[in-house]
């Protein structure tokens, strides 16, 4: 069974966000594009466990977990049989060489080699069990669920750490008769006391390059035509309470500005004071943590929404 949701991350939110504001340059449109196809193949990935089935399993879904002063990112962790699976899940299409250690497409090396990074997470999930003076057994795969995927190499040894989308659901029914004792509850726990959130990303937006204002839900447009308790969009005719748009620009305030604190004053600035300050108030005092700072005299918000 899962023991947590796979959500969006907050780069991919960020860039989300981001392309609902401006133009975005072609480096922007590259990285959005990236983290849109990494996470449409965790959830095909995710589809296809369902589909199978996991109920006898503990499954951990796109954590980061610290290792001391260092950590690492997972896609997925299976706990089967008392035993910790890594899952490095790499959306590829198109065809790719490994050769020497190196994964390879159109003649250049992939700078992000998925079988280092599993690599690398299964060291760092080594020495917290280390630590912790936990005996496990960690295994690995890396999988690519794109059945446009095509890999070529005459490295035997490197079939044994890959499975492909025809391959997929194979690979989970192995499974089937897995089954945990009490040791995976530890396991669970471990897992559970070093989970935190990625330190390297620090997204942030020049204010002055973003387009300010609320905009429509359905269509994007910021042609919104102004009601009492809601806003009308000119160009599609969609409805939306004020309540909703506070929520989308309060979203979009927490992934352009991540780190940055929420306040009252930077929310009507985001959306160019199309709502009334009290308005806005409610909603950060109804949706979000509020942290007061008396020795600055204004109260500092911050949210957890994603949208």
């Amino acid at each position: 069974m899962y023991l947590n949701d796979r959500n969006a991350t907050a780069e991919l939110l960020h860039y989300r966000a981001l392309s609902r504001r401006e133009v975005l340059s072609a480096e922007d449109k590259r990285e959005l594009k990236i983290y849109e196809n990494g996470f449409s193949g965790e959830c095909l990935y995710d589809k296809l466990f369902d589909e199978t089935g996991h109920d006898n399993l503990y499954v951990f879904r796109d954590v980061y977990l610290a290792a001391g002063k260092s950590g690492a990112q997972y896609d997925s962790i299976i706990i089967a049989n008392d035993t910790l699976i890594v899952n490095e899940i790499k959306n590829y299409s198109g065809e790719y060489q490994f050769n020497d250690g190196r994964l390879i497409r159109n003649n250049e090396v992939i700078p992000d080699n998925p079988f280092t990074q599993v690599d690398r997470a299964v060291g760092k999930l080594f020495r917290i069990c280390k630590n912790a003076k936990v005996t496990v057994d960690i295994k690995a795969k890396v999988i690519f669920p794109n059945d446009d995927f095509r890999l070529y190499s005459e490295d035997t040894s490197i079939w044994k750490n890959v499975v492909i989308r025809m391959d997929m659901k194979k690979y989970f029914r192995q499974f089937k008769d897995s089954y945990n004792t009490k040791k995976a509850d530890r396991l669970v726990a471990l897992i559970r006391e070093h989970e935190t959130v990625n330190p390297y990303f620090n997204g942030s937006s020049n204010v002055g390059q973003i387009r300010k204002g609320l905009y429509c839900g359905e269509c994007g447009s910021f042609e919104l035509e102004k009601g009492r308790f809601q806003l009308t969009c000119a160009k599609c005719g969609t409805i939306e309470s004020n309540e909703t748009h506070l929520l989308r620009a309060m979203s979009d305030h927490k992934f352009l500005f991540y780190n940055h604190p929420m306040t009252k004053r930077s929310i009507l600035e985001l959306i160019d004071f199309q709502l009334h300050k009290i308005t806005v108030l409610r909603a950060l005092q109804k949706h979000c943590d509020v942290i007061k700072k008396e020795d600055k005299h204004h109260i500092l918000l911050s949210t957890m929404i994603s949208m």
